[in-house]
């Protein structure tokens, strides 16, 4: 039995010598005049942290403005609350869903033996975005 986890062992991704994870955000237009260096992501711990911070980045500006339409609708003096409401529920949704996510990126890329661009965590947080937004439509869920 300990053959067989050591062979599932070796079969792990390759991480190169001298590996320092990426900065963030680290994303690398893939066209240009120049060569760029490629990113990659090797460690569940920094796809959850890349996928986390571009969630909560895009969930806070959607909920930002949001929060703003909501109180320049309502105009009352209570509509700084209004905006800290929004952005607070905001990135607290980002926080579950970037947590969901990013682990189970992490699972799927390490149990596949990939690496991960820089762009997939961004990627994932725009299609997270993009399913909230369609799904606060009250109608969306009368279509699907």
């Amino acid at each position: 039995m300990s053959d067989l986890v050591t062979d599932i062992q070796n079969e792990a991704v390759y991480i190169p010598d001298g590996y320092q994870t990426p900065s963030f955000p680290s994303l690398r237009w893939p066209n240009g005049p120049q060569l760029q260096t490629m990113y990659y992501l090797y460690y569940h711990y920094d796809i959850w942290r890349f996928t986390l911070f571009w969630t909560l980045i895009l969930y806070g500006v959607v909920h930002a403005v949001a929060g703003i339409w909501a109180a320049l609708m309502n105009r009352r003096l209570q509509s700084g609350l209004i905006i800290a409401v929004y952005l607070f529920v905001g990135l607290i949704e980002a926080l579950i869903s970037a947590s969901i996510i990013g682990a189970i990126l992490g699972l799927i890329y390490s149990a596949g033996s990939f690496t991960m661009s820089t762009w997939i965590p961004f990627i994932w947080a725009v299609v997270q975005i993009l399913t909230m937004i369609m799904i606060s439509y009250s109608m969306s869920s009368v279509v699907m």
